[in-house]
């Protein structure tokens, strides 16, 4: 796990105009190199996980002209190692580095298409004048960049790249409709991200740019044959033998959920004496606490558990810390309680398995089910269904029970929306409403273009099956949201996070699972839970419910001392010099109902995320 920033072009030699490296400090504090030729300058910060020794960046070839840079991990990279081997390349060490840059200068790009992992790679070709910024298939390791007029910079956090900061108004729209973001663009102007399984090709004498697809998400759409649960069990095992591989401690995250149970029990089998992380709330109401179910998880499987209590002094002491790390403010107050386990287990391991994924792989959220049983009425009622795995089965009473608590929203929906396209529908699932007064008329017409962009990227999905067509959204536009909260949490601590729901074989085999499975029985996450029933206590794989990771934050607001930190954080903002909220109103909504929401989640993060960069 390592970080890096660059310039290409004109003024390198001035690179400290156009990049702040040492802000990537954090992300590899073991080792830090740089590369410098005409044109272009490279800092590099490495965590060291695989071969100590051998491990160290960038990778050069003897001949120079190719060099190489990457943060990630490479689960497979010893298959590759052997295939080059067998072309008589010679491999010096254990690192993967070194291993990606002989497939690079062997097979040139499509090396890309063999590589299991996490990533983000640059890689620098001096023969054909280019340099080459390369991401992940799912987005679980960043890369940004900028283009100016005399040179391109990049780096793997925004926060090491400098700027004139705009706001984007497309980016904030996007936010204000749903705390994630729809393109590859930030709340910054001109600042991009490169976009999941993509990689953006720069020419060294034009500095001109394009961005090619390297892969593209399918679940299950005409396949021969339908993948089993048997293979889905042998490849979540495989996958988690491949991320265990490393030369310092492992641990794992355990919330007591099903996706990061199941990885912890199976983990347990291939590691004696395994540390697991729960956070948990000791002076709140039982209702946000899924220690009981941690608890069991370890005992049956002999895991250590190391129980992290998180207070009200936490969230004070550290929201603005944990706004600065995230780059962009995005999703729930989970990340609140991540930050604080990360931040314990990092004194103990460098290396934590996790359950990112598995909702959006395996369909976990609530609103999959609101929106597939609408589906379904609507069909039965019309006399219009022809979603052939779109069925209600006799056991409704599991899907109306994974429904607890989301009364509002389904009232909410079907009042607007029923016998609407799904489209729609889903839009309303996920919109925030963040009930606040828009001032800028300007703005207002950019919401309601976020809201059009949403509705038309869902109907272009290309997908039979109404289920997987939400999985692909979730996948394409939510997940890689989420995985910057992973990457960033982990990363504040040198701490890396691994994800092995997000392995390739893994998603390969769970998108040709054949639909009618994912759902069966009105059951969220079906497959896993069938999986489930061999590795954990039936309290745990029988759980109906979903908490993801809930905060107090409700309770805390009744009290003085969080209500005036609250406040304090709106009033002090920067986002007062703009017109963007009634920040008035929405300290005198405070006040009055204390009442901490999602919505006013959505505005603090904002309000502090304008406090980190100079806007103008």
């Amino acid at each position: 796990m390592c970080g890096f920033a660059g310039v290409v072009g004109n003024f390198v030699e001035r690179k400290d105009l156009y990049i702040k490296s040492d802000n990537l400090n954090h992300r590899g504090p073991d080792e830090k190199s740089s590369y410098i030729d005409d044109n272009v300058h490279i800092d590099f910060f490495r965590l060291s996980i695989i071969d100590h020794k051998g491990g160290s960046q960038p990778k050069i070839s003897e001949d120079e002209k190719y060099i190489l840079f990457f943060n990630g991990e490479i689960y497979n990279f010893k298959d590759i190692k052997k295939d080059l081997e067998n072309e008589n390349i010679v491999i010096n060490t254990e690192s993967e580095a070194e291993v990606l840059l002989q497939a690079f200068i062997k097979w040139g790009v499509s090396a890309i298409k063999k590589l299991n992992g996490m990533f983000s790679i640059c890689f620098i070709d001096k023969n054909n004048q280019n340099i080459k910024l390369i991401r992940d298939q799912f987005g679980i390791k960043p890369i940004y960049y900028k283009i100016n007029k005399e040179n391109i910079v990049f780096s793997s956090e925004q926060k090491a790249i400098k700027n004139k900061n705009k706001i984007n108004e497309n980016s904030l729209s996007d936010y204000l409709n749903f705390q994630f973001y729809l393109s590859n663009e930030t709340l910054i102007e001109d600042l991009y991200e490169v976009s999941p399984g993509t990689y953006v090709e720069i020419d060294l004498s034009t500095l001109k740019i394009k961005e090619e697809r390297y892969f593209y998400l399918n679940f299950a759409n005409d396949v021969a044959e339908y993948s089993t649960i048997d293979d889905l069990e042998q490849a979540l095992n495989d996958s988690v033998k491949r991320q265990i591989n490393a030369d310092v401690k492992v641990g794992v995250h355990l919330s007591g959920g099903i996706d990061s149970s199941l990885i912890s029990a199976i983990t347990s089998k291939y590691l004696k004496n395994l540390p697991a992380y729960h956070g948990y709330f000791p002076k709140a109401d039982p209702k946000y606490s899924e220690l009981d179910f941690a608890i069991e998880v370890s005992k049956v499987n002999d895991i250590e558990l190391i129980k992290v209590p998180i207070v009200k002094n936490d969230f004070i002491e550290n929201f603005k810390e944990i706004i600065y790390f995230l780059d962009n403010p995005i999703v729930g107050p989970g990340v609140f309680p991540q930050y604080m386990v990360n931040k314990v287990a990092s004194k103990d391991v460098k290396v934590l398995l996790g359950g990112q994924g598995g909702d959006e792989i395996f369909a976990g959220y609530a609103r999959y089910l609101i929106n597939y049983l609408e589906q379904a009425i609507y069909g039965a009622i019309k006399g219009t269904q022809n979603d052939q795995h779109l069925v209600i089965t006799d056991n409704l009473s599991n899907s109306m029970k994974a429904l607890k608590g989301y009364e509002s929203l389904i009232q909410k929906m079907w009042a607007k929306d029923l016998f609407k396209g799904t489209d729609i529908r889903y839009y309303h699932l996920l919109f925030r409403d963040l009930n606040f007064e828009l001032i800028d008329k300007s703005l207002v017409d950019k919401i309601e273009f976020s809201k059009q962009k949403f509705l038309s990227s869902f109907s272009d999905i290309n997908e039979k099956s109404l289920i997987n067509k939400m999985l692909y959204f979730d996948t394409k536009f939510i997940l890689p949201g989420l995985l910057q909260v992973e990457d960033r949490v982990s990363m504040a601590h040198s701490l890396e996070s691994r994800v092995p729901y997000l392995d390739q074989d893994v998603f390969e085999t769970a998108a040709r699972l054949d639909p009618k499975i994912k759902f069966q029985s009105g059951i969220l996450k079906n497959p896993l839970k069938i999986i489930a029933k061999k590795y954990l206590p039936e309290k745990v794989s029988n759980r109906e419910d979903k908490m993801g990771f809930p905060v107090p934050l409700d309770e805390w607001i009744k009290e003085n001392d969080f209500l005036n930190f609250i406040i304090s954080i709106i009033e002090d903002s920067k986002i007062n010099d703009f017109s963007i909220l009634d920040l008035r109103e929405i300290i005198n909504k405070v006040n009055k109902d204390r009442i901490f929401d999602r919505s006013l989640w959505g505005i603090i993060c904002l309000c502090e995320w304008f406090n980190n960069y100079e806007i103008e």
